[in-house]
């Protein structure tokens, strides 16, 4: 299957760095600062989307229209809480990340990685892992029109890293709006992962090709030995 492939697009928290509840957690002390106690529900269906994005919509079901206005202090309180957060707790790659690009590499895939945070932030995180250069292009939500679950984050990807070709591509991630966003691409192979934020029943709800434990699973699905969820 791999031969099929020119380009792997990876999700980071949850499908390729362990992050644990750091986002979730700030997102609700964010609100909760703002006099807004959000349910788990409304945490779970934002995962994997735009961070900007979710706190607008966020903001518009429990204060309306008007409450627009706030969406950017209320993101710069988000980072700023989860910047806290991370710098007394390690983010660690998840087992078998580095390893699986490794494997990709040798087979002369090309690797993408995406990520719903602004290019500052983002940047932030890879450095503390040692990441900076270890994929062919790092594209941010900050730097497309629209976030997850549309499909800008995997089209730039693809321009960034000279694939032209969506059938050729394979998008892995952690959430729906990871499968969401292949699908509206048009990717040959989306593959859920269960080390993030949804579970098996919750990802099966989208169009996907396969859905494995992990990342460190993905070369045995390529190769063909490994068998899928």
């Amino acid at each position: 299957l791999f031969k099929q492939l020119d380009l792997v697009v990876f999700d980071l928290a949850g499908t390729t760095l362990r992050i644990g509840d750091q986002i979730p957690e700030a997102f609700r002390e964010a609100f909760r600062e703002q006099g807004i106690l959000l349910s788990e529900r409304e945490i779970l269906d934002i995962r994997g989307c735009s961070k900007r994005e979710a706190i607008l919509m966020l903001l518009e079901k429990h204060f309306g229209l008007q409450a627009a206005g706030m969406t950017e202090m209320l993101h710069e309180r988000f980072l700023q809480l989860l910047d806290q957060a991370f710098s007394k707790k390690k983010v660690e790659a998840i087992a078998g990340s580095e390893e699986t690009f490794h494997w990709l590499k040798e087979r002369k895939l090309r690797i993408a990685l995406n990520t719903g945070f602004e290019r500052r932030f983002a940047m932030l995180l890879l450095e503390r892992i040692g990441w900076i250069g270890i994929a062919d292009a790092v594209v941010c939500g900050d730097e497309v029109p629209r976030g997850r679950p549309a499909p800008d984050l995997i089209i730039e990807s693809m321009k960034r890293s000279g694939c032209s070709d969506s059938s050729r591509v394979s998008v892995v991630g952690d959430t729906r709006a990871d499968l969401e966003a292949a699908e509206k691409a048009g990717v040959r192979l989306a593959v859920g992962v269960l080390s993030g934020a949804h579970d098996e029943e919750q990802l099966k709800t989208c169009a996907h090709d396969a859905i494995i434990p992990g990342v460190t699973d993905l070369p045995g699905l390529l190769s063909g030995t490994k068998s899928v969820l």
